[in-house]
């Protein structure tokens, strides 16, 4: 019943996009209103206000110190690994079997099986792959989706110009500095978290009915999806295996960090990547690949709930 309580808004949201798809009662040109609605303004708040309020120490920086090797590393393996895939979908390969989704999918899995309280332990590893996903990876997928070759120059200056990658950076500095928790501890504080929560409470609604919207069961996506999934579950769990070796020579071992390590990478590749697409056949098979590794993610939670108790 828990998991039916965390995975059962996701599959409303999802069905409700491609309902939405088959009714008419959206088209591609309000898809892509939201798409930039999120982009633009709702992520950027989500990112700012996650990062602000993170805590920050000297095991905070190793952790995403690793966290962020490592999606270096498989993100350069996801370019050696397109020749395996469909040539038609060969130049996403890369960002589908890198980058993971936190808030949607890792973030309740883990708090139920660890308690709310054990929140921060997984909100951490998230942080690299925040700096990560909205400056290297968002910006080389612009280029790709655009069809101009990888330029280092334009990544720097298209993360310079991106409003998430911006907002990573302020919360940082703000979260280092503390001045949001001062806010939230002063008299302001209920009014910053009501402008903050009227401006993201529905970011993860808008985000599953993108998906949703984009989402084709065609034979010809099929194996293409299945493929992707394959090469993801291997590549991840090796990294894993990286991840916590490193983890345990460094930090040391802590049973709850372990179990939030697991949970988040291995949970899709992050959903808000629908929303940087422009091609409606990328976006159905990067929506599809995502929505059927949901399965995936559930399937670990439920052995580390059966290992855990």
């Amino acid at each position: 019943m828990k998991v039916l309580e965390i995975i059962l808004p996701v599959l409303v949201m999802i069905l409700l996009g491609m309902a939405c798809r088959r009714l008419k009662l959206l088209d591609q040109h309000g898809i892509n209103n939201m798409k930039v609605l999120v982009t633009q303004i709702m992520l950027p708040v989500a990112i700012f206000h996650a990062l602000a309020t993170a805590e920050y120490n000297k095991e905070t920086g190793i952790l995403v110190g690793i966290m962020f090797v490592m999606l270096v590393i498989s993100f350069g393996i996801g370019f050696l690994l397109r020749p395996l895939m469909t040539e038609r979908y060969r130049k996403y390969l890369p960002f589908m079997v890198s980058v993971y989704e936190g808030g949607s999918m890792a973030y309740p899995l883990y708090t139920s099986l660890c308690g709310a309280e054990n929140l921060s332990q997984i909100a951490v590893l998230d942080i690299a792959g925040l700096l990560f996903g909205f400056s290297v990876y968002m910006g080389m997928l612009g280029q790709v989706e655009n069809g101009d070759k990888i330029d280092g120059k334009k990544l720097f200056i298209s993360a310079l110009h991106t409003p998430a990658f911006i907002a990573s950076v302020l919360g940082i500095i703000a979260g280092l500095t503390g001045v949001v928790q001062k806010i939230l501890a002063g008299p302001f504080a209920g009014s910053y978290t009501s402008v903050e929560n009227i401006l993201t409470t529905s970011i993860t609604s808008i985000i599953l009915l993108v998906v949703g919207f984009s989402i084709e069961f065609e034979r010809k996506l099929f194996g293409p999806c299945i493929k992707t999934i394959v090469l993801r579950i291997l590549l991840q769990a090796a990294m894993i295996a990286g991840v916590l070796l490193a983890v345990h020579y460094i930090v040391g071992d802590h049973l709850l960090l372990n179990l939030a390590i697991i949970s988040y990478m291995s949970s899709p590749a992050t959903f808000s990547m629908q929303t940087f697409l422009k091609s409606e056949d990328g976006s159905a098979y990067v929506s599809t690949t995502n929505s059927l590794y949901c399965l995936v993610s559930i399937l670990v939670y439920v052995i580390m709930a059966i290992v855990v108790y």
